[in-house]
């Protein structure tokens, strides 16, 4: 088994090494801060001391730099030729179906249901709960005490804040950023942006247009 390097620009680092060390007590792990600034640029000069033939990565970027931040440091990396790994807490029960995707971070104390698929690059905090056949999609960060009841479907890069809930069936659609903390319920359109704190909205680029709520 490859050594496995948690790499990341802020200081959900240490967290994470810590969940990585509780994961995999018998692999040897190391931290490496990657410097960023305009949140998109990277300075990778120091996974030179990590070849690739010899590391696995674990990405850990904190939720406050918004998913698409993640996204775009795991594509430099795996350019580069690393595997990613995801880090499943041994105190977090995940159902023998479900389906965890790659670099997928669960914390202490969350409960994934039967069937349920959780995507590429998500973050769990501790105490998030998965009723029955909840979808998750890519880089989702779901909060400290979120519940989200059975047959939901989360859309990619969604954010939804500590202690929030969502009733059965809740579909929330991608790039979403629900930084209030309630109860959700129905159909919750793309982009939809509610936060008491960020006053710019989601943003969703493309060549040809600018969507925001």
């Amino acid at each position: 088994m490859k050594s496995l390097l948690i790499a990341g620009p802020d200081s959900t680092l240490r967290d994470v090494h810590a969940l990585a060390v509780q994961a995999y007590p018998q692999r040897r792990i190391e931290v490496l801060h990657i410097a960023s600034t305009d949140y998109y640029t990277f300075d990778l000069n120091g996974l030179a001391a990590f070849p690739v033939t010899e590391w696995d990565i674990a990405i850990a970027v904190n939720e406050f730099y918004i998913n698409d931040v993640r996204r775009a440091l795991h594509a430099e990396v795996a350019a580069l030729g690393y595997q990613a790994v995801s880090l499943i807490s041994p105190a977090a029960h995940v159902s023998a179906d479900a389906v965890v995707g790659e670099n997928a971070i669960i914390h202490a104390g969350c409960f994934v249901g039967a069937g349920s698929v959780i995507g590429h690059h998500c973050v769990l905090r501790p105490n998030v709960v998965l009723g029955e056949e909840v979808r998750l999609g890519n880089y989702v960060t779901l909060e400290a005490n979120v519940s989200i009841r059975e047959k939901s479907t989360i859309g990619d890069f969604v954010t939804i804040c500590a202690n929030s809930s969502l009733t059965r069936t809740t579909v929330v659609g991608a790039h979403s950023y629900l930084n209030v903390s309630r109860q959700y319920t129905g159909t919750i359109a793309p982009c939809t942006f509610y936060s008491p704190v960020f006053e710019n909205p989601v943003r969703v680029l493309s060549s040809n247009t600018a969507l925001s709520s």
